[in-house]
């Protein structure tokens, strides 16, 4: 059977690797005999070798497949320190150092006389000729680094001969020189490309920028001079990404901060806005795309910073840096970076705070921090954010917009703020579900919600209304704990019952000053002893079979029967002369206490739930302790023997019933048992 073809070329590769490295030995050692048959060939007797044997040609060898290693590329080796020093640095010194003689001497010869303006600028410019010149002639000697130092030295005399020419002497007007040195920097930017230096570009970079400042003539040029700068940042950039010159983005963008920030202290009026606004944009979208990050988070705070303080005084800022925000994002994107949309979201509320003015028209402001706080949420609920940054913007997101919300429009506002609250955390409710599938997404946008809600509710309502709230959105909990088996959402669910028992306790226990002021059961505070009740009983029904379960059921007796003895105190108050008001009350809650275990009793046997019959048979306990231990020593000798045998009707009825049930009971008892 025919080989494939794959391993019939590794074989012929093999063989010809094999056939070259005989042909190799074979002019080795062909160069050796001639070597020795130069030496003394005269004195050398003739000699008849001996025939060569004969042998049989050996089989060829079995062709194995060769594996090539992976061709791994050196690491470059370090540049020793003596060469680094001797080789740049100290050709970058005598540059500078040769630059400040011919200056001293320039102006040794202007002050004694020795020539003219005009010869000065010639001679300026021949020198910066002949450097540029040698510098080539050098570069083309294979001296790259000594060749770059010379060529940078041209150029720092070209452009120190245009600045004497114009602003010194006034020889050229300053328009002409402005362009003289661009002309220059576009070359140098052609020199540095032609001999691969990023230090001729350095310098043409520094020159280039340098230019605006040194040849201003105190006239305000916006456009020219950002359009300069533009052009020149987009020379850089490039030649950063083409080159890979790592030193190029950080000069364009230190230079475009400087020389922005420094038109913007001097020269900023109303009729400027629009350029200044316009540049700031255009600085921002370029270095965007710069290739180190960090110029591009500090263009991002920069032009938020930048159009504040253009538009500070009219507050229009936020709406402005609505565009800077959604190009963060847009880079987020682009990039990839899991950082950068929290980073932008900082960036657009930083000049929110520093700058905020109370003059301004809240509902315009309103609207626009509303529109931010969309565009982020949408992010969220986009790219789904599984990384801690982006949880954090989510968190982050709601907490400042409500924050800033709030601060806008209360008071004039206040009736809506808890709507809000509750809308906020509404819409983080449908995010949850958008994160279904990713619990830790999930959780914290539950939490985020439960929380504004739970805010909101202190917020939009008063008295007993909070109360109500925060107990039906404890079951609402309850329910999404066990919707989505979430032991953070359990965690919430108890944190706000117990909101809403302390509450309860604490301020609704006392609505009512006097028994006179209210009906028995057909009043606010039993609605809202009757309401906590009804939220812990379903949180229960909900958190079950956990046994946490057990404890909001029992809390929700404990709590219905406070709320029945107020009623007991208050009826007794009102229809009860004051002598007696004390005893009645004490033995109507034991009656009641012992009818309400009665009536559980009686529910545990109809629904077979041992739960309700044991909480009757505790509670009968704790009627019995208090009628002997407290009831006995305080009522008067008529309530107490009404108390005794009310009671002792009411247990008998009870032990009647265990005995009436006795069958239902056991079989009750063995199921719980075998269960």
């Amino acid at each position: 059977m025919p080989a494939p073809p794959e391993e019939r070329d590794q074989r012929l590769e093999v063989l010809s690797e094999a056939i070259a490295q005989l042909l190799r030995r074979q002019r080795e050692l062909e160069q050796r005999v001639h070597d020795l048959e130069s030496r003394d060939i005269a004195e050398q007797p003739a000699v008849v070798p001996p025939p060569l044997p004969r042998f049989e040609s050996p089989a060829p060898p079995v062709v194995r497949p060769v594996v090539t290693p992976p061709n791994i590329p050196k690491a470059a080796e370090p540049v020793p320190l003596e060469t680094t020093i001797g080789l740049n640095w100290i050709n970058r010194i005598a540059v500078v150092t040769l630059l400040l003689g011919a200056a001293f001497l320039f102006k040794y010869g202007v002050d004694n006389d020795w020539f003219g303006p005009g010869v000065r600028v010639a001679m300026g410019f021949a020198a910066a000729i002949i450097s540029l010149l040698a510098g080539d002639r050098v570069w083309r000697r294979g001296q790259t680094v000594f060749a770059q130092g010379v060529i940078g030295l041209g150029l720092a005399l070209l452009y120190l001969s245009i600045y004497a020419a114009s602003v010194l002497y006034h020889l050229l007007p300053q328009s002409l020189a402005f362009v003289a040195m661009g002309g220059v920097t576009g070359g140098a930017v052609g020199l540095a490309v032609l001999y691969n230096s990023q230090a001729i570009a350095v310098l043409a970079l520094i020159g280039g920028y340098l230019t605006p400042p040194t040849l201003s003539t105190g006239e305000n040029h916006p456009w020219i001079l950002f359009g300069y700068v533009f052009v020149l940042n987009l020379a850089a950039l490039l030649l950063a990404r083409m080159r890979r010159w790592s030193a190029l983005e950080p000069i364009a963008a230190a230079a475009t901060i400087i020389l922005y920030a420094g038109w913007l202290n001097r020269w900023l009026s109303d009729t400027d806005r629009p350029v200044a606004t316009v540049f700031a944009f255009a600085f921002y979208a370029q270095f965007s795309v710069a290739m180190m990050s960090e110029l591009w988070a500090v263009f991002q705070l920069g032009a938020s910073i930048a159009l504040a303080v253009i538009w500070k005084d009219q507050a229009h800022f936020v709406w402005w840096n609505l565009p800077v925000a959604a190009g963060g994002l847009a880079t987020a994107y682009r990039r990839s970076w899991a950082a950068a949309p929290i980073w932008t979201l900082g960036c657009f509320w930083l000049p929110v705070w520093l700058w905020y003015s109370p003059e301004a028209s809240p509902e315009v402001l309103f609207a626009a921090i509303s529109a931010v706080f969309l565009m982020f949420f949408a992010w969220a609920l986009w790219r789904a954010p599984d990384r801690a940054p982006g949880l954090g913007l989510i968190a982050a997101n709601a907490a400042i917009y409500y924050a800033a919300s709030y601060s806008l429009l209360n008071p004039a506002h206040h009736s809506y703020m808890g709507l809000l609250g509750a809308a906020v955390g509404g819409i983080h409710l449908l995010l949850a579900r958008h994160f279904e599938a990713y619990s830790d997404g999930q959780t914290l946008t539950l939490g985020v919600a439960i929380a504004f809600v739970t805010l909101a509710v202190p917020i939009q309502f008063a008295g007993f209304r909070v109360t109500i709230a925060w107990a039906l959105e404890g079951a609402v909990v309850g329910w999404l704990a066990a919707r989505f088996q979430n032991h953070w959402l359990r965690m919430s669910c108890w944190t706000i019952l117990t909101l809403a028992v302390s509450r309860l306790l604490a301020v609704d226990t006392f609505i009512y000053s006097q028994s006179s002021e209210y009906s028995t059961l057909l009043n606010t505070r039993f609605l809202t002893f009757a309401v906590s009740t009804a939220a812990l009983w379903l949180s229960a029904k909900f958190l079950a079979p956990a046994r946490d379960a057990a404890v909001a059921y029992i809390a929700g007796h404990a709590v219905l029967l406070f709320g029945l003895s107020l009623e007991i105190g208050g009826w007794v108050g009102r229809n009860v002369v004051a002598d007696n008001q004390s005893s009645v009350q004490i033995v109507a809650i034991s009656v009641t206490m012992t009818v309400y275990a009665v009536i559980l009793v009686m529910i545990g046997v109809k629904t077979q739930a041992a739960i309700h019959r044991m909480l009757g048979l505790a509670l009968v306990v704790l009627v019995v302790a208090k009628l002997y231990l407290v009831d006995v020593w305080v009522l008067g000798r008529l309530f107490r023997i009404t108390a005794f045998l009310a009671l002792g009707i009411l247990l008998l009825a009870l032990s009647y019933l265990y005995s009436r049930l006795r069958p239902v009971l056991e079989r009750l008892l063995r199921n719980d048992s075998s269960t």
